[in-house]
């Protein structure tokens, strides 16, 4: 009798320890909100926005495929983003991307994937174009920075270089290293 006790005992222990280490190891003993934490409390499809400076005047426009916000780190997902940045008395700037998040102050935005800018001239026709992969731009400090390679495209020829900050309100590109510039004469 006093064997069986001891089996009964040891069995009770192995599965007790079986248990804990499955409930842990787990991903779906996870507590529910833990789990929920994860997902997106908010998506929008088709999504247009407008964003207005402190004058009334229009600043900036994003278009996205899909928008996904996710509270554990308040961050928004973008597929395919389509930003236009307006300032007084400039050409406006229209940035596009594969993909891009908006961080947690609202006003950072980092473009992924195939980052196209595109600047045209006071008459709509010639244009100013700069290629990357990744793009953070600024709305609340009016400027946009990468230290990932660009490529520049306007009339007279094209520049490449690692790492950029573009200027929205002076009209302004500062290139910041391994610059290399072909110019052609028409």
């Amino acid at each position: 009798m006093r064997q069986l006790l001891y089996i009964f005992l040891v069995l009770g222990f192995v599965g007790l320890i079986g248990y804990w280490s499955y409930s842990t190891d787990n991903p779906t003993s996870m507590p529910r909100a833990a789990q929920e934490d994860k997902e997106p409390d908010f998506f929008i499809r088709d999504a247009f926005i407008t964003e207005y400076d402190v004058n009334g005047a229009l600043a900036s426009t994003l278009e996205s495929d899909e928008i996904s916000h996710f509270p554990h780190n308040d961050t928004t997902l973008l597929k395919q983003p389509d930003l236009w940045t307006f300032e007084e008395d400039r050409q406006p700037w229209h940035t596009t991307a594969d993909n891009g998040r908006i961080l947690p102050d609202g006003e950072t935005v980092e473009l992924i994937d195939n980052v196209v800018m595109i600047q045209q001239d006071g008459n709509g026709q010639s244009e100013q174009r700069v290629d990357t992969d990744f793009l953070t731009v600024y709305s609340g400090e009016d400027y946009a920075d990468t230290d990932a390679p660009v490529r520049i495209t306007n009339e007279p020829g094209v520049t490449t270089a690692v790492g950029m900050r573009a200027f929205y309100k002076r009209d302004f590109i500062q290139l910041k290293s391994k610059v290399n510039s072909i110019y052609e004469n028409k």
